[in-house]
């Protein structure tokens, strides 16, 4: 389907409503009267609800992968591109506010049902390329071996979720008011994950200079 300003503005409408009344509240009528388009213009472009949030889903999946994996994919060490992808993950939050939002709608009222696809992607994209970035870690010496990569991998990316998840007890804890955190904060959180989960595999450096000496019983 070419982009058009129309369904650029329907998207839009359709991600701001499904994240704030989930998938079954949500009705065609209510993204088309948002969106500023005939209602009929929706079904031309995506068929029907279910084929709008899908492409809804697909679209904020797309824009986490590609920043994500081109922090992955750069010419530097593992500890450097881990810190890469969680300040993507960070930037692609701070930029979509309504993902992390829709994706536990989802998760929570139809069990992921409609996001198979989606996380598959991501699967086989995203979280398989730090995957791999943890094990060429440990390959070097420069991450500990005795670390599951998967396992790794769901708690780098669990900080951040984390955390624009739950951004209305974030906002208390950290007591940041009505707004919730600045975006200085949220900067510096993104350094503290990546800070933490490079030592929990085993290196608080961003340059793996050399490989870690192996102790021996």
């Amino acid at each position: 389907m070419a982009d058009s300003p129309s369904k650029d503005q329907i998207l839009d409408a359709a991600e701001r409503l499904f994240a704030q009344q989930g998938f079954s509240r949500t009705t065609i009528k209510q993204i088309g009267k948002a969106a500023g388009v005939n209602s009929a213009l929706l079904y031309y472009y995506f068929g029907d609800k279910e084929g709008l949030y899908r492409s809804v889903l697909e679209r904020l999946v797309s824009r986490l992968v590609s920043r994500t994996l081109g922090r992955l994919g750069a010419d530097t060490s593992p500890p450097l591109r881990i810190r890469g992808f969680i300040e993507a993950q960070v930037e692609t939050f701070m930029a979509n506010p309504q993902l992390p939002k829709l994706f536990m709608r989802e998760m929570l009222d139809h069990d992921a049902a409609h996001a198979v696809e989606q996380i598959q992607h991501l699967a086989a994209t995203s979280f398989k390329g730090l995957c791999d970035t943890i094990e060429e870690g440990q390959r070097q010496g420069t991450f500990r071996a005795d670390v599951d990569p998967k396992f790794a991998a769901i708690s780098t990316v669990g900080q951040v979720a984390y955390f624009f998840l739950a951004r209305p007890a974030v906002r208390i804890l950290l007591g940041a008011g009505d707004e919730g955190p600045s975006p200085a904060t949220i900067q510096a959180f993104a350094r503290h994950a990546a800070d933490f989960a490079l030592a929990a595999l085993g290196s608080c450096s961003d340059v793996a200079s050399k490989p870690r000496k192996r102790r021996t019983p």
